[in-house]
């Protein structure tokens, strides 16, 4: 599939993600992370296309690299309070943030692990704002919205990659994964991870939604997460998070290290380990 296609929205997937998904964004596809993160990096402002629907507001705009036209999504909220903040969906949260910077964190964390779930995100200055540039992902929805009911085979390896996201999440402690906040694939059923601003909080326990579950995940996933190391964390998170974040992070990936451990003694590595390279093969041959 050609890039113009990649990156052309069509009239369905419009009407899909900029209703109902709200800040519906990725871009995950045989284009290399490093051609992406230039043209959103250099790639020209074209026009502003409209503000998105979700609690920070983030605006679409077109860009045009290599005389073609992409979608991205500019969001460029900073906010951090100290002390207790009241939420408006109820309860309260100590030294609340929401940035744009926790976008590119995620992405690079991301790409650290292997996981290549989270689009694309480049810190970008639009029109005098500073902000972050996040890649727009083609032909997906939310779950819910999918055109065909899954099969129980697609319906599988939804499961395998949610496991995976609900891991990552209590790493970078997403307090924002709402059923909005990820994307189905089409056709492949691969899962899109997005809207990360309200992520890497200093908590340094496990959130409930992944302390009560059992863990599945890869066995290269798990060698990811034993090999990350503060000092090459700093490097490349440096000016996204803070040092405090980064060592909570750190203790929340000591604690997954344990828990993985003690569900390989209880339920042994096959109910744990999973791959699913092998699943997405299948469902390929499959299509």
């Amino acid at each position: 599939m050609s890039n113009r296609v990649n990156v052309l929205i069509g009239l369905a997937a419009v009407a899909v993600g900029f209703l109902l998904a709200g800040t519906a964004v990725a871009q995950i596809s045989d284009e290399p992370d490093a051609e992406i993160e230039e043209c959103l990096n250099e790639g020209k402002v074209v026009k502003k296309e409209g503000r998105l629907v979700g609690v920070t507001n983030p605006n679409r705009y077109k860009i045009e690299c290599n005389g073609e036209e992409r979608s991205v999504v500019f969001k460029h909220l900073d906010e951090h309070r100290r002390g207790v903040t009241r939420l408006p969906q109820g309860g309260s949260e100590l030294n609340f943030s929401d940035s744009y910077k926790y976008e590119v964190a995620a992405y690079r964390l991301d790409r650290e692990l292997g996981m290549n779930m989270v689009p694309v995100a480049v810190l970008r200055k639009v029109r005098g704002d500073h902000g972050c540039f996040v890649a727009w992902i083609d032909n997906a929805s939310n779950q819910k919205e999918l055109a065909a009911n899954p099969t129980g085979q697609q319906m599988a390896y939804l499961a395998g990659q949610k496991a995976t996201m609900r891991l990552f999440d209590a790493l970078i402690y997403n307090t924002d994964r709402r059923p909005e906040n990820w994307m189905v694939n089409h056709d492949t059923f691969k899962l899109y991870l997005i809207d990360h601003s309200r992520a890497f909080r200093q908590d340094n326990e496990l959130p409930e939604s992944f302390a009560n579950r059992r863990t599945r995940l890869t066995s290269e996933l798990y060698e990811q997460l034993l090999k990350l190391n503060q000092e090459e964390l700093a490097e490349m998170l440096d000016g996204l998070i803070t040092n405090t974040q980064l060592e909570a992070m750190l203790e929340r990936r000591d604690l997954i290290i344990g828990k993985i451990d003690k569900d390989r003694q209880e339920y042994g590595d096959a109910a744990i380990f999973s791959d699913w390279e092998s699943s997405e093969a299948a469902l390929e041959g499959n299509s």
